[in-house]
């Protein structure tokens, strides 16, 4: 049962408890029945919900942070690196030892 049924179940339920009176409902009555079936308690997961998307945020903001701090590395001239002529690192580690 979703969240809208509970409230609506619970709604029903104060709906039944009201006094079967044949004229007008008393004075405020609806707005009575909707603040109790809004009153419930927060759902457990909503402590989790928040810190998921605190944690989504500072992830955002340490990879901008990474690829800030590393973008002169990435945009620098990278023709030193095919200097050797080759281009597997295996080789070059072979011939530095």
């Amino acid at each position: 049962m979703n969240r809208y049924d509970h409230h609506w179940q619970k709604l029903i339920a104060l709906a039944r408890q009201a006094p079967a009176d044949t004229g007008a409902a008393p004075y405020g009555f609806a707005t009575r029945v909707a603040a109790q079936g809004f009153a419930l308690p927060p759902a457990p997961w909503l402590s989790l919900e928040r810190f998921a998307f605190r944690g989504l945020l500072v992830a955002a903001v340490c990879s901008v942070a990474a690829v800030a701090f590393n973008f002169t590395d990435l945009s620098a001239d990278q023709s030193d690196i095919y200097a050797t002529g080759t281009t597997d690192t295996v080789v070059e580690l072979l011939d530095i030892s």
